[in-house]
């Protein structure tokens, strides 16, 4: 080695002792996968090689990186590492590619203000080089000493810093991956214990659902209306009172809300099941032809008019005739109306025989018709023959309970529209979906299902929420649920609760609902402090 050539036999063995122990480090630095190990094991055998006072290993470019380890001659950690080192030397270093030496550093960086404050003397400085391109610089010098480092502690920083910088980049993207890997499986994690969280929800729901057997605790079959909310409930309850009469039923609610489904319900489990359910849109017939539609007309009562024809009041005759948004009818037709329900009989249009109909009606609306006829739009006699028994139908949004189960039902049956299997929903994309107010109702929430099916894989996602994450009904529909930040304790709290009122109070009835034992429940009922509901009573007819 030339290296060797000009020292004694005794500084040449001094010299490759040095560079036996370099070797030696080097071989520890590749097989470390550690960064913080690596880039002590650098500093310290830097250190010990160069017999500096102290030394910094910089990563990053001079103006955005950072010391990454500081050590001083007794491998104590340097405090406040970034400002005890000469930028200008570092920049140097870097910008040149090659290793800096001066044995008198304000000498030969006259103008460095750095240096002065530091009070440096001998500093040494050489780049972290991989691949072309520069990685950082290993930094070390000596305060009070001039000339501390020789061209042999030079040669073996430059022999030095290509292994270092290999081992810094391999255990740097090692321990990326390695966190990367961390994140995945904490991201699975996660994922595994929201569908877990997901499932047991919706277990709890399909459970309070099957709770709602019709003949177990109603008197007539409301299978075609998805809900098991206290609101739900108290319209079952009312439909038993209701059912067996033909009193007129005014049923309100906003527009989606299912107020078809409330007649068809009280039609089909009533005494007129077996004649005609008749369904009229008051608002989507004009003015002109909706006496027609309801009374019927006789030839030539007008244009058009080629042959007599029925009315929907006819045809309904012994059954049930259901007109929706009543409060959008005519001052005119609304008289008329009123003469048929007092009466009992209606006259065709351009006619004069008067005929008897025996129909109950239903009526449907999106108003307020006391409000209505307070202020003139709508006559108080036909409202108060109307809303003989009134049921209010509430709006999603105040019956969050009811959200899942009907977008569970709706994307089954979306899912067989389109001729699918079952999709299943995320539990991120669940959360939107129940935070959201939905103000189109159910009726929005089916179209929506419809377009999800339409466009997810085999799982309904996020991104495909765009829309309704950006709307402002949302964060006002979480905020006024108290969706927000909901844990696992208190679905399972609140799913206790609502099977014990479905079953209405009886520990052991609930007990099997939720297919736990009465032990378990009477666990659950005692941790989460529930007061059972006490039994309701019977029903007076």
């Amino acid at each position: 080695m030339a290296l060797f050539g000009s020292k004694s036999g005794a500084a040449d063995a001094a010299l490759a002792s040095r560079y036996k122990h370099l070797l030696n480090v080097a071989k520890s630095l590749t097989s470390e996968r550690d960064l913080k190990q690596v880039l002590s094991a650098t500093m310290d055998a830097i250190i010990e090689l160069t017999h500096a006072e102290r030394g910094f290993v910089w990563l990053g470019s001079p103006e955005d990186g950072s010391v990454a380890v500081a050590r001083n001659v007794d491998r104590e950690h340097v405090k406040r590492p970034d400002g005890k080192l000469s930028r200008s030397i570092l920049a140097r270093a870097m910008e040149v590619g090659e290793t800096v030496r001066t044995d008198n550093a304000p000498a030969d960086f006259q103008g460095s203000a750095s240096i002065g404050e530091l009070k440096l003397l001998s500093v040494l400085c050489t780049p972290l080089m991989l691949h072309g391109r520069t990685i950082g610089a290993i930094y070390v010098d000596h305060r009070f000493r001039e000339a501390e480092f020789a061209e042999e502690d030079r040669a073996l920083l430059d022999e030095f810093r290509d292994l270092a910088a290999i081992a810094i980049e391999n255990a740097r993207l090692f321990e990326e991956n390695d966190s990367q890997r961390r994140r995945l499986e904490e991201l699975n994690q996660r994922l595994e214990q929201e569908v877990a969280a997901q499932n047991e929800e919706m277990e709890a729901y399909r459970q309070r659902l099957k709770g709602l057997k019709p003949r177990e605790k109603y008197l007539y079959d409301y299978s075609r209306i998805i809900g098991f909310s206290a609101a739900i409930r108290e319209i079952f309850s009312l439909l038993d009172r209701v059912i067996p009469t033909s009193f007129p039923v005014l049923v309100q609610g906003e527009s989606g809300t299912g107020k078809e489904l409330i007649a068809s319900a009280i039609h089909s489990n009533g005494p007129r099941r077996d004649k005609a359910f008749l369904t009229e849109n008051c608002s989507a017939v004009p003015e002109s032809l909706l006496e027609s539609e309801l009374f019927g007309h006789v030839r030539g009562a007008f244009t058009g008019a080629d042959r007599t024809r029925d009315g929907l009041f006819q045809r309904a005759h012994g059954g049930t005739l259901f007109l929706d948004e009543i409060g959008d009818m005519s001052p005119a037709m609304q008289t008329k109306l009123l003469r048929a329900l007092q009466e009992g009989e209606v006259r065709k249009v351009g006619g004069s025989e008067v005929e008897k109909v025996d129909v109950r009606i239903i009526a449907a609306t999106n108003r307020d018709l006391k409000q209505e006829v307070e202020e003139g739009r709508f006559r108080e006699d036909l409202f108060y023959r109307l809303n003989v028994v009134a049921i209010r139908v509430p709006p999603l949004r105040e019956r969050r309970e009811d959200i899942q189960p009907l977008l569970e039902h709706f994307l089954a049956q979306a899912c067989t529209e389109a001729g699918v299997p079952l999709k299943q929903v995320s539990p991120a994309a669940l959360r939107i979906l129940t935070s959201y107010n939905w103000p189109g109702n159910i009726r929005e929430l089916q179209n929506e299902m419809k377009r999800l099916v339409a466009l997810a894989d085999d799982t309904i996602g996020p991104e495909l929420l765009e829309s309704l994450k950006s709307h402002p009904q949302l964060a006002s529909g979480a905020a006024r649920a108290g969706l927000a930040g909901r844990t696992l304790k208190d679905i399972e709290r609140q799913a206790i609760l609502e099977t014990l009122k479905l079953a209405g109070g009886n520990k052991a009835d609930a007990a099997k609902r939720l297919g736990i034992s009465r032990r378990a429940l009477y666990d659950k009922i005692e941790k989460y402090g529930i007061v059972p509901p006490r039994p309701p009573e019977p029903p007076r007819m």
